[in-house]
């Protein structure tokens, strides 16, 4: 399963990654550059009054893959 990761710099100078697990993987950087400017521009997201998400860092696909050795809960 592929999911997107998008990586901002808090207010505060923390990294802080927001996970998206069904999220187009035709998606290219203008695209995805300009999602990230609009979520840091909302500025929606706070904890303690700190903009979690204030600045973009970096965005990359995640490719996760299980492999399943046994599983006996479906017998």
């Amino acid at each position: 399963m592929k999911h997107l990761e998008l990586t901002f710099q808090t207010e505060d100078r923390k990294i802080k990654t927001l996970k998206l697990n069904y999220a187009n993987e035709a998606l290219g950087l203008n695209e995805v550059q300009g999602a990230m400017n609009r979520i840091a521009a909302l500025n929606m997201f706070q904890h303690g009054g700190i903009n979690l998400y204030k600045v973009p860092v970096a965005a990359k696909y995640v490719d996760t893959n299980t492999e399943t050795i046994f599983d006996t809960r479906n017998k």
